[in-house]
């Protein structure tokens, strides 16, 4: 039996193969339960502009704002919601983000075959 709070997760990066996560739902409730109603979603994804420090989906049109648990620093592995530029990243290495995001989840397994991706890849996020 899965726990609420923690919804399992694949990340299919088509072509490439197959990334492993979770969505918890303590860290940011509001943006977390919008992700899930979403879900599958398919968006085409891209590293930022010059590197790849991390992936990210934009226009998810979940529209939810900041809480009192958002941050600007963000780990390996994390799954964020960017209220700002209405985005759904996923971090590749540490880093500062330029405005407080939402943490939503974790990727737990395949982090680096982001690495392999390219710009424009469709990206399939959904409930296991």
């Amino acid at each position: 039996m899965t726990d609420q709070g923690q919804i399992p997760i694949k990340i299919e990066l088509y072509g490439i193969g197959t990334l492993k996560g979770q969505i918890k739902r303590h860290l940011s409730p509001f943006s977390a339960d919008a992700i899930i109603n979403k879900m599958p979603i398919i968006l085409r994804g891209r590293f930022s502009f010059g590197s790849k420090k991390y992936w990210t989906l934009p226009g998810i049109k979940i529209y939810k704002g900041l809480n009192n648990k958002s941050v600007s620093e963000v780990k390996e592995g994390d799954i964020v919601y960017n209220p700002k530029t209405d985005e759904l990243i996923i971090i590749i290495e540490a880093l500062e983000m330029s405005n407080k995001v939402n943490i939503v989840g974790k990727v737990m397994s395949n982090l680096e075959l982001l690495l392999k991706a390219r710009n424009g890849l469709n990206t399939k996020i959904l409930r296991v």
